[in-house]
C-alpha cells in the first residue's frame, strides 16, 4: 500500500503544525445528535485527538477553489459519551450550483486521517505522542468517546462547471446514526491549466520511496513509482 501523508499532498503548507493542541481554531457544526460535537477546520491545521472543539459557530465545511484544483478541509467528528461503534460508510451527495451545475458525488473523495506515534519532535512544530499525517483511503473507524477523528473532504472541480456556490452534504455513518454537515464549495471564475509553469524545488528520490515502502521487485517499484507520480499530478506539482 501506498501511503500518502500530509506533506506528499499538501505542498507549501506552512502551517502545517500550527494550532496542534492549542488554541481552538475552525468551527462547530450542527449536530442532531446530543452526544456528539461536530466541527471542522482548513487543511492547513492538525488535529490532535485531544485538541479542544472551536468556540466559533459555521453553518457548513467551505472549501474554495478555481476549476481544475483540487482542494480540502477536514470534518471532526467528536464522541462525548461511551460508544465504540464502527463507522461501516461515508456519505456524500452530490454538490448543486448556479443554475442546476453539478459537481458529482465522484469528485468528492473523504479519506480518514491517520496517526503516527512519535518519540522525538523533528522540529518546533512537531509533538511527542499520536501525530495525524497518513491519509489512509477509507475502510472503517471504531469511534472512541472525547476523542476527535477526524476526516480529509477533498473536492476535485471539474473544469467546465460555472463559478459560484456549489452545496451539498458529507459525512460517515455507522449503525443507522449519520455524522454529517452541509458542504459549501465556491468555484472561482478561472482554470488551473494542465500544466503548470511555475518552478519548484519540490525534492523527490525513488530510491527513498523504494526503501520506505520495503519494495523489493521491479513490478512493485513501478507501481509504487506510477502512484506517485500520478499523485503529483493531480495536485499540479
Amino acid at each position: 500500500m501506498v501511503r500518502f501523508g500530509f506533506y506528499v499532498v499538501l505542498v507549501g503548507v506552512v502551517l502545517a503544525g500550527a494550532g496542534f493542541g492549542g488554541e481552538p481554531f475552525g468551527e462547530l457544526l450542527p449536530s442532531l445528535d446530543d452526544g456528539t460535537v461536530l466541527w471542522w477546520c482548513s487543511s492547513g491545521w492538525k488535529v490532535s485527538p485531544d485538541q479542544a472543539a472551536p468556540t466559533a459557530k459555521g453553518d457548513a465545511i467551505v472549501i474554495r477553489a478555481a476549476r481544475n484544483e483540487t482542494e480540502a478541509a477536514q470534518f471532526v467528528v467528536r464522541p462525548t459519551r461511551g460508544r465504540g461503534l464502527g463507522a461501516s460508510f461515508i456519505h456524500r451527495t452530490k454538490l448543486i450550483g448556479p443554475g442546476g451545475a453539478v459537481i458529482a458525488g465522484e469528485n468528492i473523495e473523504i479519506l480518514r486521517v491517520g496517526y503516527v506515534t512519535t518519540t522525538i519532535p523533528t522540529d518546533k512544530s512537531a509533538k511527542v505522542g499520536e501525530w495525524p499525517d497518513p491519509l489512509p483511503p477509507f475502510n472503517g473507524i471504531s469511534f472512541k468517546a472525547n476523542r476527535n477523528h477526524p476526516f480529509w473532504i477533498r473536492v476535485n472541480v471539474p473544469s467546465d462547471v460555472p463559478a459560484g456556490v456549489y452545496r451539498g452534504r458529507v459525512g460517515v455513518a455507522s449503525l443507522g446514526v449519520i455524522w454529517d454537515a452541509p458542504l459549501e464549495v465556491e468555484v472561482y471564475d478561472f482554470d488551473l491549466p494542465e500544466r503548470m509553469t511555475c518552478t519548484t524545488a519540490f525534492g523527490f528520490s525513488p530510491g527513498n520511496l523504494w526503501r520506505y515502502q520495503n519494495l523489493k521487485t521491479e513490478a512493485q517499484k513501478r507501481q509504487a513509482l506510477d502512484k506517485y507520480w500520478a499523485n503529483f499530478s493531480a495536485h499540479h506539482i
